[in-house]
């Protein structure tokens, strides 16, 4: 039942959801690789591999949430190079990271791929206990497989695959523009007056009453507003950027040696001038067979990135900035002071300026790994395989004392350099035997060893430089800098396991396998290093079963159990050692102050692994000759020995201290449907569906506490991991309605003194007591309750059409443009705010006083993230055989596609999926590609 879904001129790629006991006869897990055995028989989901061939390999994760069940992938921002946060059935830890493990070619690679799409040959998703815990602590989130593809026996290929993408800004935050911030500063003033007069209403301010400002080139408010010749600060920084990609490859081999040979090229144009990325990357393999007894093999990548970076500070500035203003002077050059009324908003263009704002990060990295196979006899193979990643990084940041981010304050240039290196290596070493008894009983055993040791330096050196230009030297001269401070950092940590498999199968119908993992890691303490993982997991393929021989409908019937413990030491390096702080303080002895340290960090020599206990029931299954296929999962897990900060007692010199303490817990279902609508010689359509839904929350804090609050976020006992914890905003008090609500309550009320006033904010006093606090705050949710993902394949005779429809209900973002309101002199967010003739606005009056709003006005921040979105698509073209064979072409597709274009939420001007951030938006793109084999 697997659906492979051809790219353009290349082999096919798969993107395939493994679940638990699917692995008993589908993919045996070596370390950190995988051997497939035979073709799959489970329920798989595939995606549509098109979007792997057209973008960027971060790109293709995402389009992986409309195809696998229980992923959840988000994008924050459109800058150039962004990456995306990747979660796998919910959140486990609470100070740990919840993303999966990335693995490329069995060898842990990082969140951030920077892989030819063209070069990815299939990626494997494994989510439950019993498929991850053979990657001990690596795997407690889940675990995606990446393969790269390697040659083949045969006939050199030549690959030649290249996409040109027009990027533009979607679902830009809007601030009030033109006309409409008039009538805010009319409806400002109007209130003010009413506040001081008493009369509500009886004010009557105009716009010459308003508009009286000056401008420094010569204009004025008032002659803007006739002329209408307003600033649109966020059209004059956008752009629309350009995205060139450019891959060839060339592979083939012979019986005993198989080669492939790749090169890349892109280059990315941000949304915003001077945001700029270019990356080249080269990828060798070479698999060669000595002998019947040796076979060795060498796997390289190069990549090399150069990123011109914008400062994140210019989109903001350019949210406060007043629209009643021009940007430039009469004589062309950039007004640097645009408003008039608030003389601290420096012109965002002014990092536009010739090397004002210069900010290069250039990296390198080499991802590698060579192994040796012997097989001293049949069926018994040993694998070595050495794998090293070593990258270095040079972030250079020059910002001129006219420079956005210094102009104001504190009015000096700013020069920084920070160099890093990092260095991995991972040794690993299994042995595999595999064997089948009669015809009945397959067994396959697996032992194996593996360490791994990383290392990271590096040096950073920064200061003012004083209010001169240097355009030239920038980063590159830190002599400039009049007192420089210099920094290190050198953190190494290791990681030793052992582990094995075995998997059993009897008749083709019973399937068990079983596993153990023990890891020891450096960063936990004394005593506590090493954890065990022990899963294990039964199927039954009842198809199998004589009593159905006759049911012609069923293709396939598989009932599945699995359980399994995983771990994770989510602690950074040195955590469990008492350290002193970084920074010297100073004291005075003898006549003269000698510097010091003080006591920095608690150590805690108790730590130990922070545990995941999951158990997987699951149905796969296919009926009408694979007409409709799919799998059912219902899971649940619980976490414990969580490694949280807790408080200590107040005679110590610390607050917190990390300790194993509290547990979660979790639950959730996920349904996988396959459907091939239409089957025929000239037309096919198939239609992929996925859905899940999951719970999680705190079950257990430490003694005596079943709160944990910190801000806005909370840790609260029965409640989600994931949650903010605020108030519950109301609306906005009206004119004489605090007066009746103290009178209702029947006692003197404890608000703040300016709290009821006409105007400002209304939060819910759930126990009317009088008195605002943690009591009358709510859980705000921030997981999804429903995750939906349709993806459509069409086919008719040369040509393909594809359409992915990702959907996500429930969850509560914080969203920042509900922070947009500045009660000064800076530019609002485009808000519905009270009025006497507005009094249901949901934000408060713009002339009012802002002591509410600075107490309470976090409760309006939060926004449900409901959303479809249609990200992608793609129609395509394969030109015949017949025509392209002539001239020695195997395969020539043109396509083009539509990504990220349309969103449909319930907030406006804002997709939702970036959770809520409003620093760089995000990009739809128009693509147009060509994959060219010859």
């Amino acid at each position: 039942q697997t659906q492979e879904v051809s790219v353009a001129g290349r082999s096919n790629i798969t993107i395939t959801l493994l679940s638990d006991s699917q692995l008993l006869d589908e993919v045996v897990v070596i370390g950190y690789g995988t051997q497939r055995r035979r073709d799959l028989t489970g329920a798989v989901s595939s995606i549509n591999a098109e979007d792997i061939a057209r973008t960027s390999s971060s790109n293709a994760m995402q389009a992986m949430q409309a195809r696998v069940p229980g992923l959840d992938i988000q994008q924050s921002d459109g800058q150039a190079g962004a990456g995306v946060r990747l979660n796998l059935r919910g959140n486990r830890s609470i100070s740990a990271s919840n993303s999966p493990l990335i693995l490329v070619d069995g060898i842990e690679y990082g969140s951030t791929l920077d892989i030819n799409p063209s070069d990815i040959e299939s990626m494997d998703i494994l989510k439950d206990a019993s498929s991850t815990a053979i990657y001990g602590t690596k795997g407690a989130n889940g675990v995606i497989i990446i393969t790269t593809k390697r040659g083949q026996p045969g006939k050199t290929r030549i690959n030649l695959n290249s996409f040109i993408s027009s990027n533009s800004p979607t679902h830009i935050p809007a601030v009030m523009y033109g006309q409409k911030e008039v009538q805010r500063l009319i409806d400002k003033s109007n209130y003010q007056a009413d506040v001081a007069s008493g009369n509500w209403g009886g004010s009557n301010l105009t716009i010459d009453d308003i508009l009286t400002e000056s401008l420094d080139d010569g204009t004025s408010e008032r002659e803007i507003y006739n002329s209408n010749s307003y600033t649109d600060w966020l059209d004059i920084i956008l752009q629309n950027g350009l995205t060139q990609n450019y891959e060839l490859s060339a592979s083939g081999g012979n019986d005993n040696t198989n080669f492939s040979l790749s090169l890349g090229a892109m280059y990315e144009e941000g949304l915003m001038k001077n945001d700029a990325l270019d990356r080249y990357n080269v990828k060798t393999v070479v698999d060669h067979r000595i002998n019947d007894y040796f076979k060795v093999g060498l796997n390289a990548l190069l990549t090399y990135k150069n990123h011109d970076s914008r400062s994140s500070s210019v989109f903001g500035q350019s949210l406060k900035m007043t629209t009643i203003t021009h940007a430039y002077l009469n004589n062309g050059e950039i007004n640097e002071n645009p408003n008039p009324r608030y003389a601290a908003h420096v012109n965002p263009l002014m990092d536009e300026i010739p090397g004002n704002h210069q900010h290069n990060i250039e990296s390198t990295r080499i991802f590698s790994n060579g192994y040796v196979e012997i097989t001293p006899i049949k069926d018994l193979v040993f694998k070595s395989t050495f794998a090293v990643d070593r990258s270095n990084l040079r972030d250079g940041l020059y910002q001129d004392f006219k420079s956005v981010a210094r102009h104001q304050s504190p009015g000096t240039t700013y020069i920084s350099s920070r160099w890093d290196e990092f260095m991995r290596y991972t040794w690993e070493n299994t042995l595999t035997y595999g064997t089948q008894v009669g015809s009945n009983h397959d067994l396959t055993l697996l032992l194996g060893h593996s360490m791994n040791q990383s290392v990271r330096e590096n040096t950073s050196t920064f200061g003012d430089a004083g209010a001169e230009h240097y355009y030239q030297s920038a980063f590159y001269d830190l002599s400039k800098i009049n007192t420089p401070t210099t920094r290190t950092n050198y953190i190494q940590q290791s990681l030793m396991s052992y582990f094995g498999r075995v998997n059993y199968i009897f008749m083709d119908k019973y399937l068990l396998t079983a596993s153990l993992r023990a890891d020891g890691s450096s960063t936990l303490a004394e005593g506590n290093k090493w954890g065990y993982f022990p899963s294990a997991a039964v199927a039954w393929r009842i198809s199998e079963e004589s009593f159905l021989e006759n049911a012609s409908w069923l293709d396939n019937m598989k009932i599945r159990a699995s359980w399994g413990i995983s771990g994770n030491a989510a602690i950074g390096p040195y955590q469990t050692l008492q350290a002193l702080s970084t920074y010297p303080v100073y004291y005075y002895a003898g006549g003269k102050d000698i510097s010091g340290k003080i006591p920095d960090q608690l150590g805690n020599k108790d730590l130990k692994w922070e545990t995941t206990n999951s158990t997987n029931f699951g149905l796969d299954f296919g009926v009408w000759n694979s007409r409709v296929y799919g799998s059912i999962d219902y899971y649940m897990s619980h976490t414990s020995d969580l490694l949280l900060y807790r408080s200590v007692p107040g005679s110590s010199v610390f607050p917190t201290v990390i300790s194993n303490i509290g547990e979660t817990k979790g639950s959730g279902l996920e349904i996988a449907l396959g459907t091939s609508v239409v089957r025929s010689t000239d037309f096919n359509w198939d239609i992929n569906w996925t859905y899940s839904t999951f719970q999680d929350e705190v079950s257990r804090l430490y003694e005596g506490v079943d709160k944990d609050i910190n801000g806005n976020i909370a840790y609260i006992v029965g409640q989600p991991v994931s949650a903010f914890y605020d108030y519950q905003a109301e609306g906005n008090w009206n004119v004489g309605e605090y007066e009746k609500y103290i009178a209702s309550l029947g006692s003197d009320p404890a608000y703040i003194s300016s709290y009821g006033t006409p105007g400002t904010i209304k939060i819910t006093d759930v126990n009317r007591d009088g008195v605002l606090d943690d009591d009358d705050k709510i859980i705000y949710n921030r997981s999804p309750k429903h995750i939906v993902g349709m993806s459509n394949s069409i086919g008719y005779k040369d040509f393909s059409l594809s359409v992915l429809v990702f959907a996500r209900t429930g969850g509560y973002i914080s969203y920042d443009l509900n922070t947009q309101l500045n009660f000064e002199s800076a530019n609002w967010g485009d808000l519905d705010y009270w009025t006497l003739d507005n009094p249901d606005g949901k934000f408060p009056n713009p002339g009012s006083v802002s002591a509410p709003h600075t107490n309470y006005g976090s409760a309006l921040r939060y926004e449900l993230a409901n959303f479809v979105k249609i990200k992608d698509i793609t129609l395509g073209y394969n030109l015949p055989r017949s025509v392209i064979g002539q001239v020695g072409i195997g395969t020539l597709k043109v396509y083009g596609s539509l990504k990220n274009y349309l969103t449909f939420s319930n907030i406006d001007n804002y997709d939702p999926e970036r959770g809520g951030s409003i620093s760089f938006p995000l990009a739809k793109q128009l693509v147009f590609g060509v994959n060219l084999e010859f």
